[in-house]
């Protein structure tokens, strides 16, 4: 009898501002587990700007790293309009976190108005901070801040998402890294945090 070969996990660190991303995360697990050699490693950080949450993130992936080792790559999820009311910009966050090889992933404009645009037909809709829960409510009335991982697959699919990454570099970016999405990171999508600020 020949010996079993069981393929080792590749895991991916994944630092989110806080609960409803880190559900968010949960979700995204939930997809993967049709590749089971896949493992993301989700961290909410509290919130904070842009700095103190890169920050917090860099100490918890090298702490992380000396006790459960190295990741294959490394993400930073955080909401559009946080640089409205803070310390960076988007472009300076970017340019930080590539220094400690950390891809960030922008939320545009928050975490809702990511929901929003995952909703069939709403992919290319970018609501203003202040209107985009109530848009989501408005087509989801059940959605309640954080919402939890199983609500989310209840109300979502792999569809919705990659339907949003064809719009949306950022989430077409984390989605190709992780391996829910086939390619590479396609230069017609673009980052929509970018281009509205």
């Amino acid at each position: 009898m020949s010996a079993r070969i069981i393929k080792k996990r590749a895991r991916f660190f994944v630092a989110v501002e806080g609960e409803s991303e880190q559900s968010f995360v949960t979700w995204l697990q939930g997809l993967s587990e049709k590749q089971p050699h896949i493992h993301l490693d989700g961290f909410p950080l509290g919130g904070g700007g842009f700095k103190s949450m890169l920050e917090k993130a860099v100490r918890l992936h090298k702490r992380r790293c000396r006790t459960k080792g190295a990741y294959r790559d490394r993400f930073l999820i955080v909401d559009g309009d946080r640089a409205e009311q803070g310390d960076w910009t988007i472009e300076k966050l970017r340019r930080a976190a590539a220094k400690h090889k950390i891809t960030v992933c922008v939320q545009s404009p928050n975490h809702e108005g990511l929901l929003l645009r995952m909703i069939p037909g709403m992919e290319r809709e970018i609501p203003d901070a202040a209107s985009g829960e109530k848009k989501l409510k408005s087509r989801w009335p059940g959605y309640e801040k954080p919402m939890n991982a199983h609500a989310l697959g209840r109300q979502f699919s792999l569809e919705d998402l990659l339907r949003v990454a064809t719009v949306d570099f950022d989430i077409a970016t984390l989605l190709k890294r992780i391996g829910l999405m086939a390619g590479q990171a396609s230069p017609r999508a673009h980052s929509v945090a970018d281009v509205n600020g």
